[in-house]
């Protein structure tokens, strides 16, 4: 009897530690409407776990189809699998709301969908989302369409399309025959081209045919979300996005945004706004004058058009008199200092956020360390120095959304549950952005390098995973430190990478 009850006190204790893991299990819990259904833009953390680990700050459970129906890198989705979990998951009567990626529910995942060669054409997929928008019965269904850069065309054809007319005409011809359903003349066309820029075309003309006809088939209770990815105001894809832009015009319940890994952590952001009429509200601080009309790498807009947008799609307004601050950090040189510009523009009640946009790719190294040392993690609220600044700026724009909503909250117990999740979210932010992006990500490379490993295509992955954990780990180390001088516990944190490569990592806090 004595071992029992030592065998039950030892289940206890550790059932009270929590690590913050996605399950993408679908389990039946007819409790309340506190489940959002979610098809995400592909598997990595910044589409799946993170946006599941800040909907859970929310108070939110998202509903995954089963892994191994979603795409894995180069591997397409199962879309079948996908399409038939669907039918059954958005009747459920514990799901307020619904996500929708349609690059993978139409094109197999992001990456599948910068090629041209899908085994579903992109017709078939649309009637397919027009049942599952019947389906839904009036829940709200947010569609998210990623017009995607088609890598590495993108940079030759930046310095090129508005100087040769003979770009424009293609796309017109591709767009054309797409729609048209004529293979003759896409076989004449694909003669005529080098095949990256038949593929290049064939992509970003399909991505406008698909949007077309989405937007024109939309049900009151379902919005559209066009997301831009990596471009500049000289390429063909921003051309196409500008059609799309000037085609679509006068229908209702589509936002077109610049971005796209961060469109879902917004939507979420949304739906927990509209469910409670709750509009955040933000007041913008550039770091110098003029920053607000810049164009900064991968971007086809300014940073103000960018970060005024993505303020406009959570449901949030600019004030002066805001409860949240998001701080547009862009010169790595810059001379104020975190510390002093904290305080200056934070004041009791505030939340502040930085878009660490002085780099792309990662975090600023010089701007971190300095917030670390000068112990302000309690006092910035959120941050994000991730890929391109539409990704970072989104970011920051859905964590403080999320923020001032767990704020409201006044039970003790449910404001430490949703807490816990939030400093989860910020902590993989600083373990990704600035650890892993600025500092480990070179030594793997080099590691990488040494050892006749393919970054981009990994063989061992238990091998890198061990490398990586190592480097790692002094780092993380030293943030968990951070964290808990300032009276944030994070008990340990697992990381891998998520993928056969070696872009991006994948950090699992382990909370108390």
């Amino acid at each position: 009897m004595k071992r029992f009850f030592i065998i039950l006190l030892i289940f206890l204790i550790t059932m009270n530690i929590a690590i913050v893991k996605t399950s993408y299990k679908d389990d039946i819990k007819y409790v309340s409407k506190d489940k959002i259904v979610f098809v995400p833009l592909d598997t990595r953390p910044v589409s799946l776990q993170n946006v599941e680990i800040l909907a859970k700050a929310g108070g939110k459970e998202l509903l995954v189809p089963p892994i191994d129906a979603l795409d894995d890198y180069k591997k397409k989705s199962n879309q079948d699998m996908i399409y038939d979990w669907l039918k059954g998951s958005v009747t459920r009567p514990d799901v307020s709301a619904v996500i929708i990626s349609t690059n993978q529910f139409i094109s197999g995942g992001l990456i599948a969908s910068r090629n041209y060669l899908n085994d579903m054409s992109y017709k078939e997929g649309i009637e397919r989302l027009k049942e599952i928008m019947s389906l839904s019965n009036g829940k709200r269904l947010v569609l998210i369409s990623i017009m995607p850069q088609v890598a590495p065309v993108l940079y030759q054809q930046d310095t090129k399309y508005v100087q040769n007319s003979t770009n424009i005409e293609y796309y017109n011809e591709v767009k054309k025959a797409i729609s048209e359903n004529d293979a003759e003349m896409l076989n004449k066309l694909k003669s005529r081209m080098p095949s990256y820029l038949f593929n290049y075309m064939y992509v970003i003309a399909s991505e406008v045919l698909i949007n077309e006809e989405i937007a024109s088939n939309l049900k009151p209770n379902v919005t559209l979300t066009i997301g831009l990815d990596d471009t500049t105001m000289k390429s063909m894809l921003k051309y196409s996005y500008d059609d799309l832009k000037s085609t679509i015009k006068g229908y209702k319940n589509i936002y077109m945004l610049h971005g796209a890994d961060e469109i879902s952590m917004m939507t979420v952001a949304k739906i927990l706004n509209e469910e409670k009429s709750f509009r955040p509200t933000y007041k913008i601080v550039y770091e110098e004058n003029g920053d607000e009309n810049s164009y900064l790498s991968y971007e086809g807009g300014t940073v103000r058009e960018i970060t005024e947008e993505k303020i406009d799609y959570v449901g949030g307004t600019e004030s002066d008199n805001a409860k949240n601050i998001i701080y547009i950090h862009m010169h790595k040189n810059n001379k104020t200092g975190i510390k002093n510009v904290v305080s200056k523009y934070k004041i009791s009640g505030q939340n502040f956020g930085v878009a660490d946009v002085a780099k792309t790719n990662g975090g600023d190294k010089d701007l971190v360390e300095q917030i670390f040392k000068d112990k302000l993690i309690k006092l910035i609220d959120a941050y994000s120095g991730w890929n391109t600044p539409s990704n970072s700026i989104g970011t920051v724009v859905a964590e403080l959304s999320i923020k001032s909503y767990i704020d409201a909250k006044k039970d003790k117990k449910d404001l430490e549950e949703r807490q816990k999740y939030y400093y989860a979210f910020t902590f993989i932010r600083y373990a990704d952005d600035y650890i892993y992006q600025s500092i480990v990500r070179d030594a793997m490379q080099s590691w990488a390098n040494s050892n006749g490993i393919n970054q981009d295509n990994i063989e061992n992955k238990d091998e890198a995973d061990a490398a990586l954990k190592q480097k790692m780990k002094p780092y993380l180390d030293t943030l968990m430190f951070v964290y808990a001088d300032c009276g944030i516990k994070i008990k340990g944190a697992d990381v891998e990478y998520p993928w056969n490569r070696m872009f991006e990592v994948k950090v699992a806090p382990i909370l108390d």
